[in-house]
């Protein structure tokens, strides 16, 4: 015996020079690990920043919306369970709120943005004078909360026949006031388009609507690839996947803004980073046939109008519930 250690199977000294390759092959496969997840960290970080705009709101800002939010959904499921209810329209499961009353009222229905859900309406659905005076739907568009949370729609028709459903709840002789943000500014103009005559109003917020203000930046394209998706919340997922389709789908409603001949309200920031205010722009000369115009600017504001301008909101929705009846 030389006291030397053998290899039991091949018995035969260990390779110094194999170990050191096989070493060496390791730390090039824990470096490439590394640069993944570095990489993955950078795109999902500016996926957040870029499609939540939150770099547009202080810290405290986020913590109160989050907040008062969350607060007003808790006691929406404490004090109106029923109000949480679910449809099928063709393959899809749609999730809605709809707080209402026995007496015949206006409906207003509301669209969140991308991403979004529901909840970020709850302020309005737990507004007692909203509650007084008119029927308040908010649904979960397709893709998002729990309206087969994950499973994206890129076509703007089709979130919209998922949508429509929810407009036969609506009174005759009632006004239908149908409000948008953000994204739900293009889905809510569909609507409008696509079924006008059930929709009597149309109330966009920060809506993005102008084809040629929508650019989709270098980050959005990794942030698809399954090497870096699977860090990201389904929401921004789904996010990401229908915004980057909706310049094109933007560019196939051009020919379809003279079907809208409803009452419309356009409220815009004109600090707005995440929809340009050239969108509102777009909507004041597109809107030729429209029963009337109201373009709100906001000097100073960002995108975040639903909250942080809820009084301004509100009183636009009073506006189009005390219009004089429509024909």
């Amino acid at each position: 015996m030389d006291g030397s250690i053998r290899d039991p199977i091949k018995n035969v000294l260990p390779n110094p020079t194999e170990a050191v390759v096989e070493s060496r092959a390791m730390k090039r496969i824990i470096a490439r690990i590394a640069v993944i997840f570095s990489a993955g960290s950078l795109v999902c970080c500016l996926t957040i920043i870029g499609l939540t705009g939150c770099s547009a709101l202080m810290p405290h800002e986020i913590q109160v919306m989050e907040r008062q939010a969350s607060a007003n959904a808790a006691w929406l499921r404490a004090e109106k369970p029923e109000a949480f209810r679910t449809m099928t329209v063709g393959d899809r499961k749609m999730h809605y709120v709809e707080v209402t009353d026995a007496d015949p009222k206006p409906l207003i229905l509301f669209v969140h943005g991308s991403p979004g859900d529901w909840s970020g309406w709850s302020q309005y659905l737990t507004d007692a004078e909203l509650q007084q005076r008119a029927h308040l739907i908010a649904v979960d568009r397709p893709g998002f909360g729990d309206s087969d949370g994950g499973k994206v729609e890129r076509s703007l028709f089709k979130q919209c026949e998922d949508i429509a459903p929810l407009l036969d709840k609506a009174v005759p002789g009632q006004r239908v006031i149908v409000v948008g943000h953000s994204f739900g500014g293009p889905v809510v103009s569909r609507l409008a388009m696509d079924y006008s005559g059930k929709i009597t109003d149309v109330v966009i917020l920060a809506g993005s609507i102008d084809p040629e203000q929508e650019h989709t930046k270098w980050y959005q394209y990794p942030a698809d690839w399954t090497v870096f998706s699977w860090m990201l919340p389904d929401g921004l997922v789904v996010a990401n996947r229908e915004i980057r389709a909706l310049k094109p789908e933007l560019s196939r409603m051009l020919p379809l803004w003279s079907n809208i001949t409803q009452r419309v309200t356009v409220i815009q920031g004109e600090k707005d980073d995440l929809v340009p205010p050239e969108n509102a722009d777009f909507a004041e000369r597109m809107l030729t046939r429209a029963a009337s115009v109201h373009i709100v600017r906001i000097p100073e504001m960002n995108h975040f109008i639903p909250w942080t301008r809820y009084e301004v909101v509100k009183a636009e929705l009073l506006n189009h519930l005390n219009s004089l009846p429509f024909p």
